[in-house]
């Protein structure tokens, strides 16, 4: 709130300079005694000093020097007012004599007051106004013809005046006419005009005009010194300039603007003719009063031509707007043009053909795509055929060269390597522009980035191939499934048979069994009940390892006895089996091992024709045992030797043969791994199968069945 304030006071702080400066004005004139001395006009003019320094520090301007020359200029004239407007105190004549001190500070204030303001015009527009500096030369010329005719050469020619005071004459003219030429720069230039170039420009005006009048006044007039009407216009000029400082709009005067093309109206241009037509108008009221006729016909002929030629030029000038309204129009375009491809987000392109030659133009997304800047890729030949992927480049080239002697719209796909090594997918879409003779030159077109799409379709087919894979995992399993219950109906269904075949036999009283086969029936019924009972445990077994809760119950056991033992209770039907059991100690669990042999056995006895050889070894391997399981039959082909330790699959060969469930296989890798083992199959050795299961002696973690 009290910064508003604070900048609130300074925006007004001239309005109340102002205000008091045109009432001590009246008060000069109208007031009491005291107040119509030439002190209260000295305190004018130093008020206006004192504002051209406070001015630029409250409003921090930039262009201090330029308002500091304003205050010595205006120091200058008010040291001129001193010594001016009290001769009693500066000479003891008690007039002053002509020329003095007080002359030689005002001619000095013109130059000083015409820096500061070339200054400011000089920042407004810096070096690019042309024009206006002719325009303000144009102006001062022809208003300086008259002022030498009307005010200098009378003082000039005079008689009786020392070359001194001659000089003090011509001075004081052309001093006013240098600051008029200064203030037309500013006037004619295409800067900014904020109230305080208006109160400037007023300030100037009003000194120019007074001392205009006043140059009248000593040729034709006596003047009567301090307190006179002159004194008006002096003291305008020192308020103006003073509220011109104040003015917060001062920090604007010397700020530059953007260059613009320069007003050609016709008011300007008639002004400038006026200005230029001074001098064979005042040539001719000469000659008139010479009565020299023919210096009035060549003067008068002189501006006849030179509106001609004005009305002449100012056609041409019709012409150059309309050219330049057409370049303007032009670079509009293109800068329209420029900013829709640059915003595209895509490399817009112009190439020589062939490829391997210049291109002429490559938008500025060549960075964002490929990594390199617009202007090494057109100063660098072959770039784009050296960045082609390997894969592409031939296919690329081959298919450009068809699209363009063909003349038709090249529309392809390829990779490129970008400066980081990353591939990026590139689609190309271009014409060919035919030459002269009709042979192809040149190659526009637009190549678009989609690695974002090529990397969105690529997961959609591996999405789809994993799709497809599980449709086909899952017909896998709907088949395994229904050869699982085949083979679990199979399995069932036989042993079932024979129960329940022999305990309806034992129910039937009419039927006598001799004791020999009574005990054979029971015999029967108690294998096949335990055929069941394994078939169950399997299963269960299968489903608590599947669930992570079975656990090994280990402790120390003789692998070679267990072997023995287990082999001698299995079902061999009518196959040979050999035993090879070495005594081997490991930290087991006796039942999870008597399964895997067991399964093993009954597997190898399953899979294989009567009659065929079986082996069964045990020995020492690595820091374990190792339980193998041989035979001679057909063996198991290479590309089943992982899936079939996997549930419920089973070798093609011998699913007619010997239908089973088909998780024997699986219980033993299962069972091995539950020990930190393996199980694996491979070729025997003279032709067959050699399954093998290694289990170490002992188990350094608790492992888990996957």
């Amino acid at each position: 709130m009290k910064e508003s304030t604070a900048e609130s006071i300074r925006n007004r702080v001239w309005i109340a300079y102002l205000g008091v400066g045109l009432l001590v004005g009246v008060l000069y004139y109208v007031g009491p005694a005291w107040t119509r001395s030439g002190w209260m006009f000295n305190l004018v003019g130093l008020s206006a000093v004192v504002a051209a320094i406070v001015g630029p520090i409250i409003h921090k301007s930039k262009d201090k020097d330029a308002w500091y020359l304003f205050a010595a200029g205006l120091g200058l004239f008010l040291a001129g007012d001193v010594v001016t407007y009290h001769p009693d105190i500066w000479f003891k004549t008690g007039n002053a004599p002509f020329p003095c001190l007080g002359d030689l500070f005002y001619v000095l204030v013109y130059p000083v007051l015409m820096a500061g303001i070339l200054i400011l015009a000089r920042r407004r527009s810096p070096g690019r106004d042309r024009a206006a500096l002719i325009d303000s030369l144009i102006i001062t010329i022809g208003i300086g013809v008259l002022v030498w005719v009307y005010w200098m050469a009378p003082n000039a020619h005079a008689g009786g005046e020392t070359l001194l005071a001659k000089l003090t004459s011509i001075a004081y003219p052309l001093g006013d006419l240098l600051l008029m030429a200064a203030m037309i720069r500013m006037v004619v230039d295409s800067g900014r005009r904020p109230p305080a170039f208006y109160l400037l420009m007023l300030s100037v005006l009003a000194l120019l005009v007074t001392d205009a009048i006043y140059n009248i006044i000593l040729l034709f007039f006596n003047y009567d010194g301090s307190g006179s009407g002159l004194d008006t216009g002096w003291g305008l000029f020192y308020l103006l300039w003073g509220a011109a400082a104040l003015h917060a709009s001062m920090v604007e005067l010397g700020q530059p603007v953007p260059e613009r093309e320069h007003s050609r109206s016709s008011r300007r241009i008639w002004v400038l003719a006026s200005a230029s037509l001074m001098a064979p108008a005042l040539q001719a009221v000469q000659a008139v009063q010479r009565k020299d006729s023919d210096a009035v016909i060549v003067a008068a002929a002189s501006a006849v031509m030179f509106i001609l030629v004005l009305v002449r030029l100012r056609g041409l000038m019709v012409d150059i707007d309309e050219y330049k309204r057409t370049e303007s129009l032009l670079r509009e375009t293109e800068a329209k043009y420029r900013s829709l491809v640059e915003g595209t987000p895509a490399i817009v392109y112009i190439s020589e053909f062939p490829k391997e030659g210049h291109w002429r133009y490559a938008s500025p997304q060549v960075q964002e795509i490929l990594g390199f800047s617009a202007e090494e890729w057109v100063d660098t030949p072959g770039l784009w055929q050296e960045r082609l992927h390997p894969v592409d480049r031939d296919r690329v080239l081959r298919e450009q060269n068809r699209d363009v002697h063909g003349g038709q719209r090249m529309l392809f796909e390829y990779r490129m390597v970008a400066r980081d090594g990353e591939v990026v997918w590139v689609r190309d879409d271009a014409e060919v522009v035919v030459g002269e003779a009709g042979e192809p030159t040149l190659v526009q077109g637009v190549m678009y980035d989609f690695s974002e799409q090529k990397r969105a379709e690529s997961k959609l087919r591996e999405a789809l191939d994993r799709e497809r894979e599980a449709s086909q995992h899952l017909r896998k399993l709907d088949a395994m499934k229904n050869s699982f219950l085949q083979a679990v109906s199979h399995d069932l269904r036989t042993p079932l048979t024979s129960i329940l075949a022999g305990a309806l036999t034992l129910e039937n009283d009419q039927v006598k069994l001799s004791p020999e086969e009574r005990k054979d029936l029971a015999h029967r019924l108690a294998g096949n009940a335990r055929r069941l009972n394994k078939m169950l445990a399997d299963l269960l077994d299968l489903d608590r390892l599947s669930r992570g809760i079975l656990t090994p119950n280990r402790k120390p056991t003789d692998l070679g006895e267990l072997v023995q033992r287990v082999v001698a209770e299995c079902d061999l039907q009518d196959h040979l089996v050999e035993i090879e059991a070495e005594e081997v100690v490991a930290d087991v669990d006796p039942a999870q091992v008597e399964r895997i042999v067991e399964n093993l056995v009954t597997n190898a006895v399953r899979y294989t024709p009567g009659g065929t050889p079986v082996w069964v070894k045990v020995a020492p391997y690595e820091r374990g045992a190792l339980i193998s399981v041989e035979d001679a039959g057909p063996g198991v082909p290479e590309e089943m030797r992982k899936a079939i330790f996997e549930p419920f699959r089973q070798g093609e060969e011998v699913i007619q043969h010997s239908p089973g469930v088909g998780i024997g296989l699986s219980l033993v890798a299962r069972f091995a791994a539950l020990h930190s083992g393996r199980a694996w199959v491979e070729e025997r050795q003279g032709g067959g199968a050699s399954f093998n299961v290694y289990l170490p002696r002992e188990t350094p973690a608790r492992a888990v069945a996957v």
